[in-house]
């Protein structure tokens, strides 16, 4: 965690808590910008203007049907639109319902599955480890501290090596969780992915269809989102459950009954406080190993 002074973010529907890469532009062909520099086009067309009030207003140029007889300027006269701003109306509105019904869909929550469970060998196993290739957002990083629960990340600040170094080297005898931004995950995940510490990634990018095609053929890559509220920390403190039910069946099977109640509660807390929409069978899963620790 730095010390340096962190400007305050601006405030909106949704800030992340963490530094991603910016989003590429690119802004016109050499093609484009001939044709604007002569006059001949515009790289900004225009375009029907919507209100909330009507549905379609013609742009300044489109023709009208006057009424024969009546003269424009006559309180009596009558203008009808064309018949094809009619049809545009219609468009407009169809448009507007398969958008409703489609933000109707997507607000359809999924639930969060948890990765199979994987035994812990207590003689060697020394704890988890959270590493970020990026950083995490000094002003708001305490909903991943409260998930992971430790301020202590190994956050590498964008140096590939580094990262892979820690988790290839020093990691030999944790459980590994990573998250990256894209393009460095691009780069970084195809080496440590086949690695027994690495537990869990996830991607946070601007880009999310162009990252989630390298990113399908890797396994261990949880999520690729670029909400990070939304997807990211639920799938995360999913993940994080599920390791500390696994240690906790660990401790169940060597007798440390104690110990192994701290980890199934710690994992229950986790779900009920950060993964609404979590598997419910993990509560039962759980609620089981609970009883088994009396």
């Amino acid at each position: 965690m730095s010390d340096k002074q962190v400007p305050q973010r601006p405030k909106g529907l949704h800030m992340s808590h963490l530094y991603t890469e910016p989003i590429p532009m690119s802004f016109a062909t050499p093609q484009q910008l001939a044709s604007l520099a002569s006059g001949a086009t515009s790289l900004f067309p225009r375009m029907p203007m919507t209100t909330g009030n009507q549905a379609y207003m013609p742009m300044m140029n489109a023709g009208y049907n006057m009424n024969p007889g009546h003269n424009m300027h006559s309180p009596n006269s009558q203008i009808q639109p064309i018949q094809s701003i009619k049809n545009n109306t219609v468009a407009t509105s169809t448009a507007t319902a398969a958008s409703t019904n489609s933000q109707a869909a997507s607000s359809d929550k999924k639930t969060l599955k948890p990765l199979p469970p994987q035994e812990i060998d207590l003689d060697t196993f020394k704890g988890f480890k959270f590493v970020t290739l990026d950083d995490l957002q000094v002003e708001t990083r305490d909903i991943y501290d409260k998930i992971s629960g430790t301020f202590k990340w190994e956050m590498c600040q964008g140096q590939e090596e580094r990262c892979v170094s820690c988790i290839r080297d020093d990691c030999k005898n944790k459980r590994v969780f990573l998250v990256s931004s894209g393009s460095l995950g691009s780069r970084i995940v195809p080496l440590l992915h086949e690695l027994p510490q690495l537990y869990a990634i996830y991607v946070y990018c601007a880009d999310v269809e162009r990252h989630s095609k390298w990113a399908k053929d890797f396994s261990k890559v949880r999520v690729v989102c670029n909400n990070d509220d939304k997807d990211l920390l639920p799938q995360f403190a999913v993940d994080v459950a599920q390791s500390n039910i696994d240690w906790g069946n660990a401790l169940l099977k060597k007798g440390t009954h104690d110990k192994a109640k701290e980890k199934f509660e710690l994992a229950l807390k986790k779900l009920k406080d950060h993964a609404v929409e979590h598997d419910n069978a993990m509560d039962i899963e759980i609620e089981t190993k609970i009883k088994e620790c009396k």
